[in-house]
């Protein structure tokens, strides 16, 4: 019952090869700790759950990573506050359907309205991409939309093919190459970067060392 699922054993019997064959302590050391996360009990029962689960279609997508066309909090709140200027107007327009600002007659079911379309406006914003990275079970793949990201190296990638990591801070990207010598570029703004930039981390040392 301790028995590690046979797509897990396989990846762990590839880090073992991976460490017999390291150059040196360091990257021994880096192979063990990965290979101590993979082997941890709870990752183990993952791995069993997906060989229970019934097969998925090849490339299925795993996850996302986006970066927002416009920012979360400013979508967040112009959809809350518009929600709630049309519930007050929605509520007093009962009361007082027209009421009078500066000796002008204004509706409040206008306002109600216009703030009901507000609020549809900015949750329909809240899910533009200017940037979208899919890891699925094979690979990679980004895709960029708009001026922002215009200039970025974007594409599909196999995990296999997979060669280093490079953080260029000074222009918030994340450098991705592969065999051959393909580039992709990844923005380091993009929503949990942290959990992107240790699943590509993890990806290179189970095969960067067979560049």
């Amino acid at each position: 019952m301790n028995q590690p699922p046979n797509e897990h054993r396989k990846t762990l019997q590839e880090i073992d090869r991976l460490l017999a064959e390291a150059p040196d302590e360091a990257a021994r050391a880096e192979l063990r700790r990965l290979r101590d996360r993979l082997d941890a009990p709870e990752i183990r029962d993952v791995a069993r759950a997906l060989e229970a689960a019934p097969p998925r279609a090849k490339g299925n997508l795993v996850l996302e990573f986006h970066d927002p066309l416009i920012p979360g909090l400013l979508t967040a709140t112009g959809c809350v506050v518009s929600a709630a200027i049309c519930l007050f107007a929605v509520v007093e327009g009962f009361k007082t359907p027209v009421v009078s600002i500066g000796g002008t007659p204004l509706s409040l079911w206008i306002v109600a309205a216009f703030a009901g379309a507000c609020s549809a406006a900015f949750t329909a914003l809240s899910f533009a991409r200017s940037f979208t990275i899919r890891f699925d079970t094979e690979g990679m793949t980004s895709t960029s939309s708009g001026a922002r990201w215009r200039s970025l190296r974007v594409g599909a990638m196999s995990w296999s093919s997979i060669r280093a990591l490079q953080e260029h801070a000074n222009k918030g990207v994340l450098e991705v190459r592969a065999a051959g010598g393909q580039v992709f570029d990844i923005p380091m703004r993009v929503v949990n970067y942290p959990i992107l930039q240790q699943h590509l981390s993890n990806m290179v040392m189970l095969y960067g060392e067979r560049a």
